[in-house]
């Protein structure tokens, strides 16, 4: 939601100054669809200026359940995803995007694990996650960390948080 604000200032101020940083990925949940028209064009010129392809940003739409047993969810998450991928036109935003909001919650173990494999690829042993939100998606999201630190001696995720 509302905590993206300050994170957008950083990643503007990370493409300009990378300093030692191979890639940063952003992750945003919000509730409700309109939240993401607040810095759609902020958005773009992130994507457009990052030449080196240095920022990942990953939208979540909340208010929407990503549940297996719900086909409705089910086709909606594969339909979105085929969409983009083909025309880059996101069926949840109803515009073209360069950035694809996913429908549910965030898998953090399945996002932390994609972002040890990138993070090892580009010769990293360790990774800095830093949140502003709810207490329990801080909850979530550390206990993730601290356990994929925890099964992998050869790397370790940082967490740190600012919460409301």
């Amino acid at each position: 939601g509302i905590g993206v604000k300050p994170m957008m200032r950083g990643l503007k101020e990370l493409l300009q100054n990378p300093g030692k940083m191979k890639r940063t990925f952003l992750y945003w949940t919000v509730r409700d669809r309109a939240a993401f028209e607040w810095f759609s064009q902020t958005m773009d010129e992130i994507f457009e200026s990052d030449n080196k392809h240095m920022i990942q940003i990953r939208h979540f739409l909340t208010s929407v359940k990503d549940d297996d047993r719900d086909i409705g969810a089910v086709l909606l998450h594969h339909a979105t995803r085929a969409k983009h991928h083909k025309t880059n036109f996101d069926l949840i935003l109803g515009q073209y995007t360069h950035h694809q909001v996913e429908v549910g919650r965030p898998d953090w173990e399945e996002e932390f694990e994609s972002v040890k494999v990138t993070a090892k690829e580009l010769g990293c042993k360790d990774c800095g996650i830093f949140l502003c939100g709810h207490e329990r998606m801080a909850d979530d999201v550390a206990n993730v960390s601290f356990r994929l630190s925890k099964k992998d001696p050869g790397f370790h995720f940082y967490f740190t948080k600012e919460t409301f």
